[in-house]
């Protein structure tokens, strides 16, 4: 699972960076629309905190799977120390898939709804994402390349809509924006200093 969660991971990355170079090119289009984003240290610092007393050290690693509901299909691999990754998944046919490479980071996700598929990778030391996912045929991915990057997606209330992020230094060290939760229909892409948002075909 490790090695297919790494290949993944790096398939997403890539179509990530492709797709932000499509859109940038379309900028004009009518139902393209490009901003910029702001992001809150304090809001995402808050979220960090309860977890900080299980991250880091010498420790082993923890990962928890909760699952409620039908069909639902969770994997974490973490390859580094002192990291935690944690998946909290109810409703029906939800997809989820955890990759850490490094130490002292944390990835965790709450999903609901049907037909969700979220990818969380994180490559780098003391790094954080906290996902979540409801509503129903949404795929999200985020993936952090680099060190202690922080973030949050809040796509809840979501319906046939795709969300992609990556993190780098670039980006700044956190990464939060906002305009998610209800999309409808809608790609979105983050990455360092921009976001995409544009309609999909019906």
């Amino acid at each position: 699972m490790r090695r297919s969660a790494r290949k993944y991971s790096k398939h997403i990355a890539a179509l990530l960076l492709a797709t932000s170079v499509v859109f940038s090119a379309a900028a004009k289009a009518e139902d393209l629309l490009v901003r910029d984003y702001e992001t809150s240290p304090a809001a995402v610092q808050s979220l960090m905190e309860p977890i900080q007393p299980f991250l880091g050290g010498d420790a082993g690693s923890t990962t928890s799977i909760i699952q409620l509901g039908v069909g639902n299909q969770a994997n974490s691999a973490i390859d580094g120390q002192g990291s935690l990754a944690i998946v909290q998944q109810a409703g029906t046919n939800n997809r989820a898939v955890q990759s850490i490479t490094g130490n002292s980071s944390a990835l965790l996700l709450v999903q609901g709804g049907t037909n969700n598929t979220v990818l969380q990778a994180s490559r780098g030391d003391n790094n954080f994402q906290l996902i979540g996912v409801s509503g129903d045929n949404n795929h999200v991915a985020y993936v952090q390349n680099g060190d202690n990057l922080a973030g949050a997606l809040d796509v809840r209330d979501s319906q046939n809509s795709t969300v992609l992020a990556y993190q780098t230094p670039q980006s700044g060290r956190y990464m939060m924006p906002s305009g998610l939760r209800g999309l409808d229909n809608k790609v979105v892409v983050v990455v360092p200093g921009r976001m995409y948002v544009i309609n999909k075909p019906r």
